[in-house]
């Protein structure tokens, strides 16, 4: 790696802005999207960190903490550190008492101790033992002020960072990245970042079969029609895999209902009736105000990426050309690893150690690379 050494960037969405971000205080970098920056997935996401309740190495839970707090008020991003709280149902609260045992940061409440703590909050928890708190790395952000600002930093810092160039492969010498080809002419580099979401297959599908497939997910905005505290913490429910945090405005996201889809292009972009039947009959009984007015409905634009683990490829695979490295499958993780994705794709591109083991997210760890995978739930 040299001062000179110019890095191409395909995909504008969080993983690569983020990736642009960590690259470009001593590179030459070039970002290229063929749609808007940090729109699709990125623009819809819940801005959920629940890093505590993913099955993440200590090194790379920390790694994403400690740069979504450093981060913490550049430019217009701001992060709240919010307590999680995840519904523990009937008949599963010794194992959750148990886990409550092992780590200070985390706490048991019954029934009677959540409406005591969180007035208001929940309505009916007779189908629960009560509820596991998370004290430590959970909070969230507002995705598009997020995106907003790694473009604003990295554009600052010397990127260049253009929409509506549509990449159509790359260029290679003697196994080497040289560039790539785009709608306005080719575009050398010294390295390519592939960040591209579940088209990142079929773009690469020459050089790498990679196991990706496209997922969706759904979300509303409800007017809780009570007043949100500050205090609110996020939630969780396993029974009816949702989760719902409060927003700056005193409403309410609810999220949920992932599953995966065989064509993304031609799907609808309304949110499916039954998960607003979920949310607003069902939930309702639980969380106080699921059912009050929707002010926005969110379906995940086009598809997010899943991965046959759950976790994402952040690699550059030993079979493909020398200089190329892929960046996808988050599984609705982008987010909240997007400063991992950033360390990761630095590391391989500068050679540096970027202080957690990269194995987790190497494309060697799949021994099957086709799509033909069941959706991984992040409940199970």
């Amino acid at each position: 790696m040299t001062d000179t050494d110019r890095v191409v960037v395909v995909g504008a969405g969080v993983a690569g802005l983020a990736a642009a971000h960590a690259l470009v205080p001593d590179h030459d970098v070039v970002v290229l999207d063929r749609g808007t920056v940090g729109g699709g997935a990125t623009s819809r996401a819940s801005g959920m960190i629940s890093l505590a309740l993913e099955p993440l190495p200590p090194a790379v839970r920390d790694h994403a903490w400690s740069f979504f707090h450093d981060f913490d008020g550049t430019g217009v991003f701001d992060f709240f550190e919010q307590p999680t709280v995840r519904l523990v149902p009937a008949g599963d609260g010794g194992h959750a008492e148990a886990t409550a045992a092992e780590s200070e940061a985390v706490r048991f409440h019954t029934p009677e101790d959540l409406h005591e703590l969180h007035p208001g909050t929940f309505d009916d928890l007779s189908g629960y033992d009560g509820a596991l708190e998370y004290l430590d790395h959970t909070g969230f952000l507002d995705p598009e002020d997020y995106g907003a600002t790694l473009r604003h930093e990295a554009d600052v810092a010397g990127a260049r960072i253009y929409r509506d160039r549509t990449v159509t492969g790359l260029r290679i010498e003697d196994d080497e990245v040289t560039g790539v080809e785009t709608d306005l002419g080719p575009v050398d580099a010294d390295y390519v970042v592939v960040a591209t979401g579940w088209r990142t297959r079929e773009f690469l599908a020459d050089h790498v079969e990679l196991p990706v497939r496209p997922m969706r997910w759904n979300a509303l905005v409800v007017d809780p029609g009570r007043e949100v505290p500050p205090t609110e913490p996020m939630g969780s429910d396993p029974e009816r895999r949702v989760y719902w945090r409060p927003t700056r405005h005193g409403d309410l996201l609810v999220g949920g209902n992932e599953h995966l889809v065989d064509d993304p292009e031609s799907a609808t972009m309304r949110v499916d009736e039954s998960f607003v039947d979920l949310v607003q009959s069902d939930l309702a009984d639980v969380l106080a105000g699921a059912d009050g007015e929707i002010r926005r409905t969110d379906c995940c634009p086009g598809a997010d990426t899943a991965s046959p683990d759950g976790l994402p490829i952040v690699d550059a695979p030993a079979e493909t050309p020398d200089g190329l490295v892929v960046a996808t499958g988050f599984h609705g993780r982008g987010v909240m690893l997007s400063p991992v994705t950033g360390a990761a794709v630095r590391a391989h591109v500068a050679d540096e150690d970027p202080g957690f083991a990269l194995d987790r997210f190497a494309l060697d760890r799949f021994t099957h690379r086709s799509p033909d995978f069941d959706y991984v739930s992040h409940w199970d």
